[in-house]
């Protein structure tokens, strides 16, 4: 029940994100990106999953999926890395917890950033038997003060 409403909190904070989720197809694989502020979490959820709310503490929430034949993707197991990089160039790791609420598999973490920061951030995916996948994707972010 309480990963149900896990979920069901995640989901009702991207509704209410200016920006959308978005994905990066590699082969028969799909990378599926959201980062957030974390105030966008309900104090209970967020004590919960122990992360942190911060006017100044982003959430980062990954998914790999692998698409089926009838075009339904499914999340699969894979090890992912991410890494930001600052307009100056300075780069800090983002360590990631995989949170399993079957079926979905999610890589989450948590970064401070300062007010209208333009974060680079540079994912690697690793799916057994496959070579590497790494992308990069933009991303300004605001603080919210609550």
């Amino acid at each position: 029940m309480l990963k149900r409403l896990f979920a069901a909190t995640l989901l009702s904070c991207i509704v209410f994100i200016a920006q959308a989720e978005q994905k990066v197809d590699f082969g028969n694989y799909e990378l599926h990106y959201i980062v957030f502020n974390s105030t966008m979490l309900q104090p209970d959820i967020a004590a919960r999953h122990g992360i942190s709310r911060s006017a100044q503490l982003a959430v980062v929430n990954l998914s790999v999926l692998e698409k089926q034949p009838d075009g339904v993707a499914m999340p699969i197991e894979a090890r992912v890395q991410l890494q930001t990089r600052n307009l100056l160039g300075q780069t800090n790791p983002v360590e990631l917890r995989i949170i399993r609420e079957q079926p979905a598999i999610y890589h989450l973490g948590t970064l401070r950033f300062s007010h209208r920061d333009v974060l680079r951030f540079d994912v690697t995916v690793e799916i057994e038997g496959q070579r590497p996948f790494n992308t990069t994707f933009t991303q300004e972010l605001w603080r919210e003060d609550r």
